[in-house]
């Protein structure tokens, strides 16, 4: 139960998909855990794992055990069989999805816990309804955003762009997490350039490793992150 420390808890978005929103969320839900801090986590929408629809995914199980918590239903509430938006398998199925449902179960979760790190679906614009996308979750579950940005060339005008998708649909954007996975810009360049576009902090960068693993205290401002 809450122990009444203040916390920010965060919604955490990416560039694109595959670019390590799970590796960024997990590890800062660990982080917190160890400590001492009680952490829940979430991943509202999840697609194409291969679970099954209405089974938890390989994202929600990382997400769980880094948390030290059960993958169950309310951790990920929405899980489809087809690879693309909650929308695009709405036209596909014909079942419609209800994001005041998903936000309610977040709340219910936030209940439980001192601070929660709750991982999108896919980048901020990804469409849950018509009209209804991801950074509007973030928004109406009131979290600031992390985005989890990649050092591909292109990657800068696709971070100014999710910041700026962000903010058009009324969510604020907390800072941005370099992960350093590609041949592409190095760290200086990036944070040069988007530091000099955006009014937002690059509050880390997490160096290639090629498989090993990393300790994300070394590279994660974690004190910005839980301040907000």
């Amino acid at each position: 139960m809450p122990r009444g420390r203040s916390v920010n808890s965060v919604f955490v978005t990416g560039t694109d998909t595959d670019i390590g929103k799970t590796f960024v969320a997990a590890g800062l839900a660990a982080l917190l855990r160890g400590r001492g801090l009680d952490v829940g986590v979430m991943k509202p929408y999840s697609a194409g794992t291969g679970e099954g629809r209405g089974h938890p995914s390989a994202d929600a199980h990382v997400l769980a055990g880094a948390a030290g918590v059960d993958a169950g239903e309310d951790i990920n509430p929405v899980h489809q069989d087809l690879a693309a938006p909650p929308y695009a398998d709405y036209l596909e199925t014909g079942q419609r999805q209800d994001p005041a449902r998903v936000v309610e179960r977040y709340r219910s979760l936030a209940r439980l816990h001192e601070v929660m790190v709750v991982e999108g679906m896919g980048g901020s614009m990804v469409p849950i309804l018509a009209d209804y996308f991801m950074a509007d979750l973030a928004r109406d579950m009131g979290l600031p955003v992390l985005v989890v940005a990649g050092n591909r060339v292109g990657s800068i005008n696709h971070v100014v762009m999710t910041v700026n998708s962000c903010r058009s649909r009324g969510a604020r954007v907390l800072g941005i997490v370099l992960n350093m996975i590609h041949d592409g810009y190095d760290e200086r360049t990036m944070r040069r350039c988007l530091e000099g576009v955006l009014d937002v902090p690059v509050l880390g960068a997490i160096p290639r490793t090629d498989g090993g693993s990393v300790d994300l205290g070394r590279y994660l401002d974690t004190e910005s992150i839980l301040a907000g």
